[in-house]
């Protein structure tokens, strides 16, 4: 099983008031890619993450996952394409009362029948999965622990545990690392990409955090106003690319923008695209 493909051409949102959230957006991501999106606060990350994921339909232009257009499939094809996709936002939405177990084996709803969803929640089917994919996030004592007992970090990197017992081909994750400190959220990122690259696949990931972008990620695409302002391999997105981005939004790079680094990063399967005008 390979990761998916994804094509934005001219992919177009427009939100209350006729507020343009994504502009015009041409994109390719490759199959087993490993892409980060930056940029400032509204600059268009969540809603591209939600185009590309088949949660929001675009108002202009078109979007090609995989091979389809999620939009002019009937309704049994694209709840299957969606079951290929894991969209994890950045406040998941766990049910307080749920035990983390049946949380993180929650993942694999879009290959069970209806019969088997309910029944898993009285008696969880595969413990020892969820534990052996909370323990990657280091969260294995959690296991029998209830949602509304966990920390905001707590709970996303339990959406992250969901992921790895997904039968997804593609990761679309919105800022996982807002609640957590440095250090775990190097370790978080490092176990999520090793999962994707493992597997063959697509992880597209939206961060506030541009170091661990660079260091991390093999192609960093730059949005700002919903267009894409660069789209680059790691190594060559520069100081000035950084601060031309975030220009305008001075606290906000105060607090993200750093000295670009420069160890190797991770070899990408798929070349970067060109720097949009």
């Amino acid at each position: 099983m390979t990761g998916l493909t994804f094509t934005c051409r001219g992919a177009t949102v427009r939100h209350g008031q006729g507020r343009v959230a994504i502009d015009g957006i041409d994109l390719e991501i490759g199959a087993g890619e490993q892409v980060a999106l930056i940029g400032p606060s509204g600059a268009g990350k969540t809603t591209l993450l939600s185009v590309l994921g088949a949660a929001l339909r675009p108002h202009e232009g078109q979007v090609i996952v995989g091979e389809a257009d999620p939009w002019r499939l009937p309704g049994r094809q694209l709840r299957r394409l969606r079951a290929s996709l894991f969209n994890a936002p950045q406040a998941p939405p766990l049910p307080p009362r749920q035990r983390v177990v049946t949380a993180v084996l929650a993942g694999r709803l879009g290959n069970w029948s209806l019969g088997r969803a309910l029944w898993s929640l009285v008696r969880p089917g595969d413990p020892r999965q969820a534990f052996e994919a909370l323990e990657v996030f280091s969260l294995g004592d959690r296991l029998w622990s209830r949602v509304d007992r966990l920390s905001g970090g707590e709970r996303q990197r339990v959406s992250l545990a969901r992921a790895l017992v997904s039968p997804s081909r593609a990761l679309l994750v919105d800022e996982p690392l807002s609640a957590l400190d440095p250090a775990l959220a190097h370790q978080t990122l490092s176990a999520l990409i090793g999962h994707c690259r493992n597997r063959g696949d697509t992880l597209i990931c939206s961060l506030h955090q541009v170091d661990m972008a660079l260091e991390h990620f093999p192609r960093i695409v730059g949005l700002r106003d919903g267009r894409v302002a660069f789209d680059l391999p790691s190594a060559e997105v520069s100081n000035r690319s950084i601060r031309d981005l975030y220009f305008g939004h001075e606290a906000e790079s105060d607090r993200v923008v750093v000295a670009v680094p420069r160890s190797a990063p991770v070899p990408n399967p798929m070349p970067a695209g060109r720097c949009v005008p």
